[in-house]
């Protein structure tokens, strides 16, 4: 299974992958470590399967009168785009060329969409960047420099008993789901979802039509 998919995302491609993984999973780490030392609970990398799909969560947070759903990025360069736009372009420094992104806020207000479905509390998105990024004044108070995230929540409060009841509900399922399963899911579908090139796509496709019909004329004229 792992050559067809080398040949069809490129070595080059499986690598950058693979460094870009370590590299986020290594911001959420802080992310996490900066909010237990201020004295947060939260839970972190919960997976949850909801509407047909599955969900990857880097933190829920518990707040006194709300849970807040974190989504980490940890971009490095220059970050050019709108709080509206469904795309942002990442200028990467030492020429390293600009990238398209996806807009994670728009990624992280379906995550909280989805805790609070499933919770029935407030929830509230932030998008924390956990790397050196420069962002647009507009997008400043939307992207959260992960110093600054502490002071933002505000100093940890005694949760109301229904934003406790909610957060143990999620600590419980994420015990009871089985977390590698719905993990090793949701990265497959990402994979999918993210290299899925309908140009080539459609290349293969006529390729494969192409082999075919030439396949049945010799076979018609050997008949």
């Amino acid at each position: 299974m792992a050559r067809p998919r080398a040949l069809w995302l490129g070595k080059g491609k499986k690598q950058d992958e693979d460094r870009a993984a370590r590299h986020g999973n290594s911001g959420e780490l802080r992310v996490a470590r900066s909010l237990a030392k201020a004295g947060y609970t939260l839970l972190t990398d919960l997976t949850v399967q909801h509407g047909g799909g599955t969900h990857q969560i880097d933190h829920v947070v518990r707040g006194q009168d709300r849970l807040f759903v974190i989504e980490t990025k940890t971009w490095r360069g220059e970050i050019e785009g709108r709080a509206g736009g469904q795309t942002w372009t990442l200028h990467r420094p030492r020429r390293r060329g600009a990238i398209t992104v996806y807009n994670p806020l728009f990624q992280n207000q379906t995550h909280a969409d989805v805790i609070n479905a499933m919770t029935g509390v407030p929830v509230t998105p932030l998008v924390v960047s956990a790397g050196f990024l420069t962002v647009p004044p507009e997008l400043a108070a939307r992207v959260l420099a992960l110093p600054g995230l502490p002071a933002h929540l505000g100093p940890p409060r005694a949760p109301t008993g229904r934003i406790e009841r909610a957060f143990r509900e999620l600590t419980r399922r994420k015990a009871a789901w089985g977390q590698k399963t719905l993990a090793a899911r949701h990265i497959r579908w990402m994979r999918a979802s993210r290299h899925f090139d309908p140009v080539r796509a459609l290349w293969v496709a006529s390729a494969v039509c192409l082999v075919c019909a030439a396949f049945t004329e010799q076979r018609l004229l050997s008949g």
